[in-house]
C-alpha cells in the first residue's frame, strides 16, 4: 500500500474543499440549501455565504498545490511552509469579517459585501498568490541551477 505524502493530502484535501465550495455556491443559488436563520430581532443571516468564504482559501490552496504536484518535493515544501500558516490566517480573517455585525472585533465589520472587507480579503489573497508563486519559482530555479 502506498504511503500518502503531505503533497497528496494537500492536493486531495484542497480538491475536496474546492468541490464543497462549489456545491455551497451553486446549491445556494438554486435553492438547494436553506441558508438563512433568523435572529431574535427577526433579521435573516446567511450562513452559507460564511461557509463559502471560509472554504474559499482552499480553492487557492488546491490550485497552487496542483502547480507544485509534478515538481520536486523541495519546491512543494518551500511553498507549503508558507501556505500552511497563511491560509488559516485568511480563513480566520474571513470568518471574523462574515460574523461581525456592525463595527466589531479587530476593526473588522459587517458582512463580506462592503468595499473595505473586499479590500482586506483581496490583500490577503494577493499576498497568498504572489508570495506562493515567488517561492515556487525561486525554489524551482534554484534546483534547476544546482542540476537537481
Amino acid at each position: 500500500m502506498k504511503k500518502l505524502t503531505t503533497k497528496k493530502i494537500v492536493l486531495w484535501g484542497g480538491a475536496v474543499m474546492f468541490i464543497c465550495s462549489m456545491i455551497i455556491l451553486f446549491a445556494n443559488d438554486y435553492g438547494g440549501f436553506s441558508c438563512r436563520y433568523y435572529t431574535a430581532d427577526g433579521h435573516a443571516v446567511k450562513y452559507c455565504e460564511t461557509a463559502f468564504f471560509v472554504l474559499l482559501p482552499m480553492v487557492a490552496t488546491f490550485l497552487l498545490s496542483l502547480i507544485t504536484y509534478k515538481m520536486r518535493d523541495e519546491v512543494f515544501r518551500a511553498w507549503w511552509n508558507f501556505a500552511r500558516w497563511w491560509v488559516p490566517v485568511i480563513i480566520l480573517v474571513t470568518y471574523l469579517q462574515s460574523t461581525q455585525s456592525g463595527g466589531g472585533g479587530l476593526g473588522i465589520g459587517g458582512a463580506i459585501s462592503s468595499g473595505f472587507d473586499i479590500l482586506v480579503l483581496s490583500f490577503f489573497y494577493a499576498v497568498l498568490v504572489i508570495v506562493s508563486l515567488w517561492l515556487i519559482v525561486k525554489k524551482y530555479r534554484q534546483l534547476k541551477r544546482e542540476g537537481k
